[in-house]
């Protein structure tokens, strides 16, 4: 016969209805041919039969079934029948052993419908989901920095966090034995009302269209359903619904301390999700978001000198592998809200194949970005629920950080990428991480743009590929794709930024760090500037004054700015630095718009400096006409900062 189909949303089970009507009529016998499944389990696949009677023993029925809807997402709550959880006091450990130990346990089927669910109509309603019991726990909130913050208020044995040479918590993660001691929190569904009481089941739902729908929960054991006792107890509605991206709940505070964090409250968020924000419906991830004093939170005073609810930047965080959203390592500004991300599970920051946790081969599904659009939906509900400058996000981190600013490049003020993952895609040792979920390193699996062979993570083809202007990145230590060889830093990512003309500043090496400087925790500035996305910025690239030496490497000319101006008719900037060659390409012009093909005049003078002697005259001013590309991208190339100068004043206007 013909092969049999898999069943969606989830892609768990086949669906063999026809083969076994076939049966029922007398043709031939009943069996299937498996021909391949890798890591089957033979003793643990049923045949699934519904028919249509009256059942006698059924399992005991859930009660209390209720619906919340907000902004997409309705949220299905229920009492379990003979919950495992007790008082509800579960940690990690404990939640495992409880599911382990329950025998054959009930399973809570999820049911909708356009009409109200009875008995007689259930058999014609959709199966959304089943639902495994303790569903209610948030149990990806686990996290490597709890055991840490614990370990330094009281470890299990002195020196214990000096061991083996003081790498002793790479060895704590998500599954380590030390995580059984991680207590687990119930999901909070609305926050006023807090957490969801003990041997309560969750599942929410992401409507597709708009309108009222019914739902109905039944308990399930051993393959049969409790679709007999349908009452008022287990069914809800009509619920009025919209279509959504859903909003994040916040569950209560997050980890401070133990010995210094940042001034604010930090609060951990819960955001549901479903195709295209999530492989899958009903997956959610963790957050945190520490709100600095004054900035609208009522649990944390106005510092002196700041405004209550004053419009403030927002950092955006990406945690380094093995660590989560719960207490990001660091953070730049005292006044900036900053939003941690969790990326779990792992998906590298992009997303997944949508064959991952289904029956389906990878090599039939396509990679999606689910994990970058959720990041960017939530910053955009970040935006309306704190008082965020949209001008002043920032991306910090790693690859994680500089891809979505690389797909999402009107989003951010600058990147700050703290050092680019050298165990990345590039690494073949590294591919088993990438493999598992989006399949193997194959031109037979693309994204859906069609990319192959995980070509939508290369950050040098995304560099090349961006015909926007890209926010400013301040990189500090080796390229992404950096050259073999001792004491390299500069790669594949610097040399595609430079050569697509896009604003780059890296430094490496010894004084690396020095070079590029710090962002002011004060004042927010980074030589001298408060980055912004609707400020221009230089792009420099072709310029003498990159280098790769031992103690230190320049990727972007390194040349500071100044007196900008930004009109219809003209732009005006002062670029400042040291003597060498350099081709010039303004980005995030706002006012002085560039057509396509455009014919520009420019000039570049240079000011005296308070080195020059009195005799020593100042270079000849530079001039000259260029024509913008297809996109309104001008290039200046070829100018010369001389000896000893204070600056050079690049001046561009419209050709007559």
């Amino acid at each position: 016969g013909a092969p049999a189909a898999l069943k969606g949303p989830w892609f768990d089970r086949f669906d063999v209805t026809e083969a076994v009507r076939k049966w029922d009529r007398g043709a031939g016998g009943g069996g299937f041919f498996v021909k391949a499944c890798p890591r089957w389990n033979p003793e643990g696949t049923c045949l699934d039969v519904t028919y249509e009677g009256k059942a006698e023993e059924v399992p005991p029925q859930v009660t209390g079934v209720k619906a919340l809807h907000r902004a997409g997402q309705t949220f299905i709550t229920f009492t379990e029948a003979g919950p495992l959880d007790g008082d509800g006091k579960l940690t990690w450990g404990r939640y495992k052993r409880l599911l382990a130990d329950a025998k054959d346990p009930l399973v809570y089927c999820i049911y909708a419908h356009d009409k109200p669910i009875t008995a007689a109509s259930i058999s014609s309603a959709k199966l959304l989901a089943r639902v495994k019991p303790l569903s209610a726990y948030n149990v990806n909130a686990r996290n490597r920095e709890y055991l840490i913050g614990q370990a330094m208020t009281k470890s299990d044995e002195m020196g214990e966090l000096a061991k083996h040479y003081n790498g002793e918590i790479s060895r704590w993660h998500m599954d380590s034995l030390r995580m059984d001691r991680y207590p687990l929190r119930r999901f909070a569904i609305d926050e006023k009302a807090g957490p969801l009481p003990p041997g309560t089941g969750l599942y929410v739902h992401q409507p597709s269209k708009a309108g009222k729908r019914y739902y109905a929960v039944v308990s399930r054991r051993g393959g049969v359903e409790n679709a007999r006792d349908i009452s008022a107890a287990n069914t809800v509605g009509p619920v009025s619904e919209a279509v959504g991206p859903g909003a994040p709940v916040r569950q209560g505070k997050g980890l401070w301390g133990p010995h210094f964090d940042w001034p604010g409250t930090r609060w951990v968020y819960v955001q549901w999700c479903a195709p295209p924000l999530s492989p899958r419906p009903n997956m959610y991830f963790n957050w945190s978001v520490l709100v600095p004093p004054g900035a609208g939170d009522a649990d944390t005073p106005v510092l002196p000198g700041m405004q209550s609810s004053a419009k403030v930047p927002a950092e955006l965080y990406f945690h380094r592998g093995g660590y989560s959203y719960a207490q990001p390592g660091g953070k730049m500004l005292l006044d900036s809200i900053q939003i941690a991300p969790h990326d779990y599970p792992a998906s590298s920051w992009y997303g997944f194949n949508d064959a991952w946790g289904t029956l389906k081969s990878f090599r039939r599904g396509t990679v999606s970005n689910h994990t970058q659009r959720r990041i960017i939906a939530f910053l955009e509900w970040a935006k309306r629920a704190f008082p965020i400058d949209p001008d002043q996000v920032i991306a910090s981190g790693s690859d994680g950080a500089a891809a979505l600013a690389l797909n999402f490049p009107d989003m951010f003020a600058y990147v700050r990428v703290t050092g680019f993952d050298r165990s990345g895609v590039l690494d073949p040792k590294a591919e088993g991480r990438y493999a598992a979920v989006w399949g193997l390193k194959s031109p037979e699996i693309t994204d859906d743009r069609g990319r192959p062979s995980w070509r939508w993570a290369y950050l040098d083809e995304l560099a090349l590929a961006q015909t926007e202007d890209l926010p400013l990145f301040t990189c500090l230590g080796a390229s992404w794709g950096v050259d073999k060889g001792y004491a390299k830093g500069d790669g594949r990512f610097y040399r595609a930024m430079l050569k697509a003309n896009q604003p780059l500043i890296a430094c490496w090496g010894w004084n690396g760090a020095r070079n590029l400087g710090p962002v002011s925790k004060y004042t927010g500035r980074w030589w001298g500037h408060r980055l912004s996305r609707n400020v221009p910025v230089p792009a420099v690239s072709n310029s003498t004054r990159d280098h790769g030496k031992e103690q230190s490497g320049l990727a972007g000319g390194g040349y500071n700015w100044k007196d900008v101006k930004d009109t219809p008719k003209s732009f005006r900037i002062t670029l400042t630095g040291g003597k060498g060659t350099f081709d010039f390409t303004p980005r995030r012009l706002r006012r002085f718009e560039i057509r396509p093909s455009e014919k520009v005049r420019w000039s570049a003078e240079s000011l005296p400096g308070s080195r020059r002697g009195k005799d020593q005259k100042l270079p000849e001013p530079q001039s000259g006409v260029v024509t913008a590309n297809a996109r309104g991208v001008v290039v200046v190339k070829g100018l010369s900062y001389g000896d000893n100068v204070g600056g050079l004043v690049i001046t561009l206007t419209r050709s007559k």
